[in-house]
């Protein structure tokens, strides 16, 4: 369960981070804030944002204002920061940092009549004020990196499927090559970037029937999920999640363009 260091008291000592070869100064809106320091420099995600910033930036100062753990290490870091263009025009800095994530898109041909179903999860959302929201199966990322690998392990514990990484194909990587790491839900607020990953079985139709409504998740993490199966014509329409729309989006795409073979079995790159 995280814990959240809540936003209180004045501004305390300041650190600083390089940013364009100079120190920036950090501060912290509480001084329990600044006790996760070291921790904070070891976020993976924090490190490739000053590192990757665009030199258009000009970055005067950062404020920590909250910081959330997940365990030992930090999970969310809420800053605001004092930035400017290079004509001295200030720019909206608000950031909520979580780093990057990967989402599912997975596609199952039916044996017996060759329709195709894609799988949903269903669970509660509390910043959409919902308790049941459809979307891909997805996951944050670690501090490792390794994409393909927390795919496949998300897809085990959200849907129960288990699947090789050669056999996750990714379409991002396809669609932008090294142009965008992914898609970004909600770039106004939040650095989280998304890769989507592909996963294409065929299956009988007793075993796709037994995959409805199965309940799934990290019971420790607090996951309450439920597995929702629906035709892959129906998913533009039934499931409000940028994930899903912008896999499916991709998807289409890449098949029109014949980039990607539209048989319901695995890309041939990846057998």
């Amino acid at each position: 369960v995280p814990r959240r260091i809540s936003i209180m008291g004045l501004d305390s000592t300041a650190k600083t981070v390089k940013i364009h070869d100079k120190d920036v100064p950090v501060t912290f809106e509480h001084a329990a804030l600044e006790e996760l320091w070291e921790k904070m420099l070891q976020m993976k995600a924090f490190n490739d944002w000053c590192n990757g910033i665009d030199e258009d930036f000009v970055v005067a100062g950062i404020t920590i204002q909250s910081i959330d753990e997940f365990g030992p290490r930090v999970g969310f870091i809420k800053f605001k920061a004092d930035i400017t263009d290079k004509n001295g025009i200030a720019i909206p800095s608000i950031v909520f940092m979580r780093g990057p994530c990967v989402g599912m898109f997975i596609i199952i041909t039916c044996e017996e009549d060759k329709r195709q179903y894609t799988v949903l999860t269903a669970q509660p959302r509390v910043p959409t004020g919902r308790f049941s929201v459809l979307e891909l199966p997805a996951g944050m990322l670690d501090d490792s990196g390794d994409f393909i690998g927390i795919a496949a392990k998300e897809l085990k514990e959200e849907t129960g499927l288990e699947v090789r990484a050669k056999d996750l194909y990714d379409l991002t990587e396809k669609a932008f090559g090294s142009q965008f790491p992914g898609i970004y839900p909600s770039a106004g607020g939040c650095d989280e970037f998304c890769r989507l990953f592909l996963y294409r079985a065929k299956m009988s139709r007793e075993k796709i029937n037994a995959l409805q409504g199965r309940c799934t998740g990290v019971l420790e993490e607090g996951e309450k999920i439920k597995l929702k199966i629906i035709s892959i014509h129906e998913l533009w329409r039934s499931a409000p999640d940028v994930k899903a729309l912008s896999a499916l989006c991709l998807y289409e795409n890449l098949v029109a363009r014949r980039e990607l073979p539209a048989d319901g079995l695995p890309p041939p790159e990846t057998q």
